[in-house]
C-alpha cells in the first residue's frame, strides 16, 4: 500500500515543476488569550499554562509563494471581574485548523516569511473557576449546546522564519487570531452580544522536505 501511494506521487510530483512538499510537526505557547465582550466587560488575558502542539503541512509550487495547513491542539482562555472583587476565569481547550498563504523572502540562506490566512476550531473541553477562597481552583465547565458555541472561525496571519537543513527544516512563527464566531450564543438569556477570542501565539516546527525523498526514490527506481 505505501509504495503504491509512493509511485503515485513519483508520477504526480514532477508535473508540478519546482514544487516542495514538506510536512512535519509543531510545538507553541499561546503566552496570551482573550475574549473581546460587548457590551464591554473589563477582561484580562489569560497567559497559557499548557503547550500547544500540531501537525503541519507546507507546499510550494514557486519559490516565494506557498501554502501552509496544520491541525493544531491549542489552549485558551480568559479572566473577568466576579462579584466586583473576585476574577473568574475560563479555560478552553480546541482543535484548530488554520490555512495560510505564505509569501517568503531569502535572506543570506534564511527564509523570512509572512503569512495570512483564516481558521476554524472546535471546542473539547473547558474549565471555569473563580479566586473566592484566595486560590483561583479550575473545575470542569460542563459545555451547554443552548448556551455555548463548540465552533469558532476567524482570520489568523503573523510572520517568522526558517532555515533548511540536509535533515529538515526548522521554523520559527508568530502570529495573531482574531475570531468571528462567539464564545456564547446571544441569544441564550444573559449573555453577551458578542465573545470573540483574541489570542497572540509562538511556535517552532519542523519539517522534512518530501519532494527529497521522492526524487531519490524515482532515482533508485529508474536504476
Amino acid at each position: 500500500m505505501i509504495k503504491r501511494y509512493l509511485t503515485i506521487l513519483l508520477v504526480i510530483i514532477p508535473t508540478l515543476g519546482w514544487a516542495q512538499l514538506y510536512v512535519g510537526f509543531k510545538a507553541g505557547y499561546s503566552p496570551l488569550s482573550n475574549i473581546s465582550f460587548k457590551p464591554s466587560v473589563k477582561s484580562t488575558p489569560f497567559y497559557g499554562n499548557k503547550p500547544d502542539f500540531g501537525l503541519i503541512v507546507k507546499y510550494f509550487d514557486q519559490k516565494w509563494f506557498g501554502l501552509q495547513a496544520e491541525v493544531n491542539y491549542n489552549q485558551r482562555g480568559y479572566n473577568a471581574p466576579y462579584k466586583d472583587t473576585y476574577k473568574l476565569r475560563q479555560v478552553n481547550n480546541y482543535v484548530e485548523a488554520p490555512f495560510f498563504t505564505q509569501l517568503r523572502f531569502n535572506m543570506v540562506g534564511v527564509h523570512l516569511h509572512v503569512q495570512a490566512g483564516f481558521y476554524v476550531a472546535y471546542l473539547l473541553s473547558a474549565k471555569q473557576g473563580v479566586d473566592t477562597t484566595g486560590t483561583m481552583v479550575l473545575k470542569t465547565y460542563n459545555l451547554d449546546l443552548l448556551r455555548d458555541n463548540r465552533f469558532d472561525y476567524g482570520l489568523i496571519g503573523g510572520g517568522g522564519l526558517s532555515k533548511e537543513f540536509k535533515w529538515g527544516v526548522i521554523q520559527l512563527d508568530v502570529r495573531f487570531l482574531y475570531g468571528y464566531g462567539d464564545l456564547y450564543k446571544h441569544k441564550y438569556r444573559d449573555m453577551p452580544d458578542q465573545s470573540k477570542a483574541i489570542v497572540q501565539n509562538v511556535s517552532i516546527s519542523y519539517m522534512y522536505n518530501l519532494s527529497n525523498l521522492f526524487k531519490r526514490q524515482k532515482q533508485e527506481i529508474n536504476q
